[in-house]
């Protein structure tokens, strides 16, 4: 049987959510209404699948990790990045650099520039056209927001991989690949370019 006490129908939500002449409602009902929805979501929950739970731990895991295995990095040295890059060592790095406020919709901050490689600060607010590159590797570190890579390979296959804060990527040669921003603030990661033979162009 139905406790009425908690049946808060989605008339009265709408109405709570718009801006009435009565203002918000009183406390009671608010809690009465976070009662309602937390039941709600108590009776409808359903286990995760079994590969997406083990990303999940496996993420968290790996987070903790980091967490008791910090480097202080240092501007003029910074290492290669690589899968096990300390993502909160590297979140440090970009600590205070920010974009300028009008820029379009992707913007690089140099952090190491040489012969054998191109480092750098990016922001991404919706998307990076395709892309292909030859005489490089490509690799990043997601800092904040949330992106999927869509990638094709040299051989046609293709395949979409979604990354979040603390995820890396790295693209091999000849990949064809383009990024759509799936967060709703921008993309922001550590992205580096090795150029291949550590000559130049």
């Amino acid at each position: 049987m139905r406790d009425k006490k908690h049946d808060i129908t989605p008339e009265q939500i709408r109405e709570w959510l718009s801006e009435g002449p009565d203002g918000p409602p009183p406390g009671e009902e608010v809690e009465q209404a976070e009662e309602a929805l937390l039941r709600f979501a108590e009776s409808h929950a359903a286990p995760p699948p079994a590969p997406l739970r083990e990303k999940i731990l496996d993420k968290l895991r790996t987070l903790n990790e980091q967490k008791n295995q910090r480097h202080r990095l240092q501007p003029g040295n910074l290492p290669l990045l690589d899968a096990l890059s300390n993502w909160l060592d590297w979140k440090e790095v970009a600590e205070g650099i920010a974009p300028p406020e009008d820029y379009e919709n992707i913007y690089l901050h140099t952090l190491e520039s040489n012969e054998k490689r191109e480092l750098f600060v990016a922001w991404v607010k919706e998307f990076v056209p395709e892309e292909v590159h030859h005489d490089l590797l490509e690799s990043f570190l997601i800092l904040e927001g949330s992106c999927e890579c869509f990638i094709t390979g040299a051989d046609g296959h293709t395949r979409t991989v979604r990354l979040g804060p603390g995820d890396y990527i790295a693209m091999e040669t000849g990949e064809t690949h383009d990024i759509r921003i799936t967060s709703p603030t921008p993309a922001k990661a550590i992205l580096q370019w090795v150029k291949i033979g550590g000559g130049g162009e």
